[in-house]
Formats: structure tokens, sequence, C-alpha cells
């Protein structure tokens, strides 16, 4: 038989002579006729017009898919198995019709070969149904099949978060305590205040059970919630002394409620950012690249294989625009270029998914000073659905009732091009109803905002406040609001507008007009403008101030002098002051997170004196400031606040945490105590933890994140190095483990009766080393490992002992000779030579 390689030589062969005895010129680069004069096969070779059998190879979007017998001419193919080409196809709508398109005497359309790279129109083409290219010169063969008949692949997004890690029942108590007082030359009354707060969860799992709680000085402890909650694969169960929370409702307020919550949740969904954007499908008729961009700048690219593919646009930005699709094969030839119109939007539920809430209890009222809110009278249900219509619009209908009234509200969202728009209706029992609207839209680089909301309410029923009865419908109100902004010249220019009004009170409009620009920036330093003017009723105030910014690797320095002036009724005022403020970051100098500030500010009226302090390490955070005010009347306030953890998965203890969260990751390091190790989260440093005691970590619930540690310092150490993944629910502690054995780096130069010992094998390290043909080495060696063995050519092997290193990871033994007593008994010390001459081993430690 002959094979594939053999018959593409003779095939060739055959087409030179061919060429050469009909006076053909031949291009041997390309392989190639550079002119034909006619098809007619020449005399000679009438065999290779007949009908030939043989292997040839299946392609399909530049994918092997096998071999399989096929019959062909110069003109025609006919392939032993069309069907098993289409069951490795796989994603084919109709496999009967696309079969019958390969079956029999097919068209090769060798005309469509591509025969050197970077040629263009060829290798692709777009059949009814299917076909193929049939290149005789390489027995191959590509299949194409129209894009009506295949289905389209989705995206590789995953729907929900993975179950969590945390297998084991753990306990988690975040607490933050907040201090103020004020001291005054006029008034020596005790003005200090605290405030204790808490946030308790026990979980395991997906489900937890959680309290938050306060203890304050005047009011003494109280709680807010308390309940059990389970969420799990985007479905939300809670149950107990719960806050309601809900969409679709604009004219109502929340309330804690003693009973339970079922609704849906975007918590535990991983493809949020995918979901609330249009499918994006596209073509591809061989495996390739994929890019998208918008106003010219790249924002995803891809490499797929063929047929049609649904695009991750998890990536993309929010909001409605065009983007231009551009699709490359494997070489990198433009194949394609289209423009389409995207729209993404979170306030979109999944396509062809409801979103929904339901919520019932007894209402519970937190006017008095009991441990838990008092249970009133008042049931409370509220309830909601909302749904994608098309693409681009989102339907919202939910309603609320208690033992006195009803409302409905019907709301919609609409995303369109460079504009959002979100009305909404509510009807409610008594007369009552309101309307909302809030829209957005964008021309150019002019951005406008506007909001409407108006409740008309004539029977608001007074009774209930004076009983402590939250009402389901306040007193009629009005509230607007319209703003612009645009460039001018190097700079934001504003308008804004808003008017409230509540009852029969008086509406308060107010008006705003600001610029804000960048007057000089090089390098570290910056100078901005920012100058505003609003009016309130018959208040007016006028504003003009200057920002120096100086910033260096760990101080940043701001000097900010501005301008007042004010209108009233009664007179007219001004003053003029300046701020110079100066703040210290370490920046990385320390293990732990360390920011300073110092501010004085003088002028008209008052001197001001401020400083700042805020440390945050493995045990907590701390924030500390002072105010000074120097005048008629001195005054000293202070604030403060502390944050810290407790944490437990029933196996080990932690304490603290650089921030607060509802999970934790706890990370114990083995080695040498006192080490510090970067933790890091997804690729960025998100804490650190000590050798010898358990480091918290405290991270978001409803996240699946990678995990890894690296030494802090310029330390070497052997440790596990690979990313671990942690999914984590709201109360998980999951705990990781590590071992980090210290290193050190070996160099020297090994000796043997005064000439170079070469190729001796050296053993004890990390790896096995060789001694070069001069006789150096290196070897990366545990800091506990004291001695390295050192094997001679013939067999023999010398113990050579390891000094301690005095400083430093690095041991420099300089030259060593291994002859005499350090192959034979052992040595209390050996000589070595170095740079400077012989000295013992003992002298070098550290060297």
């Amino acid at each position: 038989m002959i094979t594939t390689r053999k018959r593409f030589v003779l095939t060739g062969l055959a087409a030179c002579v061919a060429m050469q005895a009909h006076g053909l010129p031949f291009d041997n680069t390309t392989g190639q006729p550079v002119f034909l004069a006619k098809s007619d096969v020449p005399p000679g070779f009438e065999e290779l017009s007949k009908p030939q059998r043989s292997l040839v190879d299946i392609y399909y979007g530049g994918r092997y898919l096998g071999s399989q017998l096929a019959t062909f001419t110069p003109q025609t193919i006919r392939l032993s198995d069309p069907a098993l080409i289409i069951r490795q196809i796989g994603d084919v709508s109709d496999r009967v019709l696309v079969t019958e398109g390969l079956t029999g005497k097919i068209e090769a359309n060798s005309d469509q070969v591509c025969y050197q790279p970077g040629q263009s129109d060829c290798g692709i083409m777009e059949p009814p149904i299917a076909g193929v290219i049939f290149d005789e010169s390489r027995f191959r063969v590509d299949v194409f099949v129209n894009r009506r008949f295949l289905l389209t692949r989705e995206a590789n997004v995953s729907k929900y978060l993975p179950a969590s890690d945390a297998k084991d029942l753990s306990f988690m108590q975040n607490f933050s305590a907040a201090f103020s007082g004020t001291r005054s030359d006029v008034d020596n009354a005790d003005n200090d205040d605290y405030s204790i707060y808490g946030n308790t969860m026990v979980a395991k799992g997906e489900t937890s059970l959680r309290s938050n709680w306060d203890y304050s000085r005047n009011q003494h402890f109280s709680m807010s919630s308390f309940y059990g909650q389970r969420e799990f694969e985007g479905v939300s169960y809670r149950a107990g002394m719960v806050s309601s929370e809900g969409f679709g409702l604009s004219f109502t307020s929340d309330q804690i409620l003693a009973g339970v919550r079922l609704g849906s949740s975007d918590n535990t969904r991983t493809d949020t950012n995918f979901s609330g954007g249009m499918p994006l499908d596209v073509f591809l008729t061989t495996r390739g690249r994929v890019e998208v961009r918008k106003d010219n700048r790249l924002i995803a690219s891809y490499f797929l294989e063929a047929g049609s593919q649904q695009l991750d646009t998890s990536a993309f930005p929010s909001g409605a625009y065009d983007i231009e699709i551009k699709t490359f094969d494997e070489q990198g030839n433009p194949q394609n270029t289209e423009i389409r119109f995207f729209a993404k939007q979170f306030d979109l539920p999944p396509e062809g998914e409801w979103r929904y809430f339901l919520e019932t209890g007894k209402v519970m009222s937190r006017s008095g000073d009991d441990v838990l809110p008092e249970m009133t009278d008042q049931v409370l249900a509220r309830a909601g659905v909302s749904r994608r219509i098309t693409e681009t619009l989102a339907g919202t209908f939910s309603a609320a009732m208690n033992t006195r009234n009803t409302l409905g509200e019907m709301g919609l969202f609409h995303l369109g091009y460079r504009y959002e728009l979100t009305p909404s209706i509510m009807v409610g029992s008594g007369g009552a109803y309101g309307f909302n609207v809030i829209g957005r839209y964008t021309f150019g680089d002019v951005a406008f905002n506007a909001s409407h909301r108006q409740l008309w309410n004539d029977d608001y029923d007074v009774a209930l406040v004076e009983e402590d009865l939250p009402a389901l419908l306040g007193e009629s109100f009005r509230q607007s609001s319209y703003s612009v902004t645009t460039p001018v010249y190097t700079g934001n220019a504003s308008y804004r507008f808003s008017e409230n009004k509540t009852g029969d009170e008086k509406a308060t409009r107010t008006h705003t007009v600001g610029y804000r620009t960048n007057l000089y920036r090089v390098a570290d330093i910056d100078i901005d403008l920012d100058a505003s003017y609003s009016q309130s009723d018959d208040n007016k105030i006028a504003l003009l101030g200057l920002t120096f910014r100086l910033r260096d690797d760990h101080w940043s320095y701001r000097v900010n002098p501005k301008a007042e002036r004010q209108w009233t009724d009664n007179n007219n005022t001004r003053n003029e002051r300046t701020r110079l403020q100066a703040t210290w970051d370490d920046n990385d100098i320390f293990d732990s997170t360390v920011r300073a500030g110092f501010g004085v500010e003088a002028g008209t009226g008052d001197e001001l004196y401020d400083a700042r302090l805020e440390i945050g390490n493995t045990w907590g955070r701390a924030d500390m400031a002072v105010n000074h005010v120097q005048g008629d009347n001195d005054t000293t306030s202070y604030s403060a606040s502390l944050r810290s953890s407790f944490m437990t998965n029933g196996k080990q203890i932690a304490l603290g945490g650089e921030q607060s969260a509802e999970s934790a990751l706890m990370v114990n390091v083995n080695g040498t105590d006192g080490d510090v190790f970067d933790v890091n989260i997804n690729g960025q440093r998100q804490g650190y933890a000590v050798v010898g005691r358990p480091s918290l970590v405290p991270l978001p619930p409803y996240e699946q994140y990678t995990v890894s540690v690296s030494p802090a310092g310029e330390a070497m150490y052997d440790f596990d190095e690979r990313e671990r993944s942690i999914t984590l629910y709201p109360g998980n502690v999951v705990s990781l483990d590590y071992d980090a054995v210290a290193l050190q780096l070996l160099f020297g130069r090994l000796m043997m009766h005064g000439q170079p010992l070469t190729f001796a094998k050296i053993t004890g390290g990390l790896y096995p080393a060789d001694s070069d043909d001069v006789g150096l080495f290196q070897l990366e060696l545990r800091a506990d490992k004291k001695v390295i063995d050192v094997e001679l050519q013939n067999g023999q092997v010398c113990s050579l002992p390891v000094p301690d290193t005095q400083e430093g990871n690095i041991l420099r033994m300089g030259t060593i000779e291994m002859s005499g007593q350090y192959c034979a008994a052992p040595a209390p010390e050996m000589d070595i030579a170095d740079d400077q001459g012989e000295m013992k081993l003992a002298s070098t430690a550290g060297g």
C-alpha cells in the first residue's frame, strides 16, 4: 500500500513532469504552475483523470476528525461514511439533511485550496447545506456546513456557585466599637459616648444562623435581627426576625418582620455578569480568534472552534452601545467584520427566567428599649415577580398588604441605545396612587439624568403614627431631581436641580452649577480647580477652590485654598480659608497597614487642627482621630473605632483580620516561628499569615477564590506554591494548612590534591547537583541540614559539613580541598581556601 506521504511525492512529481513535458513554466517555491494553457490531461497521464481510491484525512474547522476511504477525480469526491463525519462534528440541527449533502458524488472544490500562507479568497466556503474542499496534494478534506444547520454552542459560563468548602460547623463573631467625645472651655459636661456592634453567625455549608446586635451607653443591649438562612443555587430561604427586602416597591418602606422569606437570589449565581446582557452569537467557518471592540477599544478576545458560538459577555461594560466583531483564522487572517447593537444591565432578569420574592410576618417595632423589638398586631405580606420581555425590556409587578391597606405597583425597565428608562405606577387602597420614573440619556459626551416620584395619599392614617405602627404608605410627597453633565474645555461642567415637597409644606427647590477641571498635571504634581454656585430658595452660596497635590512613595501633600460667599435674607458673609494636609502611608514597609494624617486649616474664623492614625493587621483594625478648634471657644473632639473578629471551625481558633467580612479563610503556616507569608487571593495580596498561629483573612461570602501563599520577605523557602480553590458562604470559616521549610543556597568549589574535582555528584540538597569542569557547584539545601555528601567517580562518598549561616540565606563556602581527612574519618574541622587564602571552615560561616 502506498502511504500518504509517498502518494504526495508521486503526485507532485507527476504534475511537474506533465507541465515540463508541455513546456509550461513551473514555480518550484509554491508548487504551482505560473500559467496553464488548458485543463486537458496531458498525453501519457490519462490514468490520473480516472477515479482513484485512497485514505483521506477529514477536517472540520481546522480540527482533525479522522480518516476514511474516499473515491475521487480531479472534479469530484465520494466519502465512504458521511454519517460518521456528522456525528463527529456534533452541533448539527438536522443530521439527516446535512448527511445527505455529503453523500454520493459531490464537488471537490479543489480550486478553493490555499497553496501558501496568507493567501486570501481561499480555504473557506458557504455551501447551501454542506460541502467540502479537497486538497488532493495532501489528501485532505475540509468539511463545511451552512450555519443554518448548526446548533449554537453555549458560552462556557457556570450558572451557580459550587457547594461550600466549609464542611464542619463554624462560629464567627464580628464586632466593632465606636467611641466619641468632646471637651470645651465653656461646656464641661460629660459628652462621651460609645457603641458596640456585633454580627454573630453559626454556619455549616450553605446554611447559617445569624443575628445582628448592638450595645450603647444610652440604649444598652438590643438585637435588630435573628434568623436562619439557606441560600443555594439561586434560591434564598429565611425564617425568624428578618428585615423585609424586595424589588419593584417604590412607595413603601422596609420593615422588621417576625416571619419567613422566600425568593430568587443572584448571590449564588456566577453568571450574573453574563445573563444580564443580550445573547451574542458568532459564526466561524474555521477555528480561529474573535475580537470585540467598543469605541475602537478591545473589550474581549476569544479563541473558538468552528461553528456557531455564543460569546461570554461577562467582561463587557454595562449600557447599550454598538460593538465591532472581527473574526480571524488560526493564522491571523481576517475573515469577517460586522457591527452589532449590544445591551447589558443587571436590572434585566436572566433570559427565560423569573425573578421573584415572597415575604410575610408580623411587623416588629424598635421604638422601645427592650432587647428585642416589640411585636405588633400588624401583619405584613409582600411579593414581587420580574421577567425579561424582550432582549432589552423587563416587566415587574409587586404588591404589599397589611391588616389595613393594600397596594400594587407595576413597572418596566427598558435599556435602549444610550438611554435607560424605568417607569412605574402604583395603586393603593383608599384612593392612593403614585407615579415614578427614572431616566438616563447620553448624547455624545453630554449625560442627562432625571427622576420624578410623586405620591397622592389623601387618606393617610395619622392614627397609625400615633400608635407607633408603620403605615403601608406615608404622607403625600413629590420628589424630583434633574442633572446634566458635559465636558467644557479641559474639565466638566454640571447643572443639578432638585425639588422636595411633603404634605402641605412648601416645596424646597435647589439649583447648583459647578465646574471642575485639572489645571496642571505632571509626574506626581496635580493642580485642580473647583467652582460652584448653589441656590436654595432665598439662600445662595458661591464657592471657589484650588487643590495642589504632591505625592511620593510614602508622603502625599495637599494644599486647598478656598473662598466662600453666602447671601441670605438677613446678611451677606464671606470667608477665605486654606487647608494644609499631609498623609503618610507605609506602602508595605510593615506587615501591618499603617496610615497617618495631619492637617491644619486657617483663615476667616477659627483655626482647625486635626490628626488621624489608622492601623490594620492580623489582630484587627483601629482608626483614631483628634480634632481641635481654636478660637473664642476652644473645643477638642475625638473619635475612635475598632474592628476585629473571633472565629473557629471547631478545630482551631483565630482572632483578628485586617478587614471585616461575613466569611473568612484561616491560614496555618508551619515553619520558623515569626516568619511572615503574604496570602494572595485571586492573584492579589489580601492579608498575611504569621508562622506559629492561625491567621485570619476575612473575605466576602458567595464567592469562589483561588488562594496561594508566598514569603513576605527575601528569605527562601520550600513550600507548596499551588493555587487552591475555596468557596465561601455566610459564616463559613475554611482552614488551609501550609508547610514552609527555610532554604539556603550553597556556593563553592571542590578541589582534590590541588586539582578541580570535576563532575562529582553532590547529594543531600533538595535536588542532586554536580560540580562543573572547574569544580564549581551550587546546591539548594534545607536550613536545618548540616551535612552534604560528595560522591567521587571511584564510588567513594565523602561527608562535607555545612557551617551555620550568620546572616542571609546564601552561604559562600569558598574553595574546599577534599583530599585527606574529608574523605576519610570525620574530622572536627577542615581547611577552606578562599580568595584571601587558607582559613578554617568554622570561620567562614555566613561569609
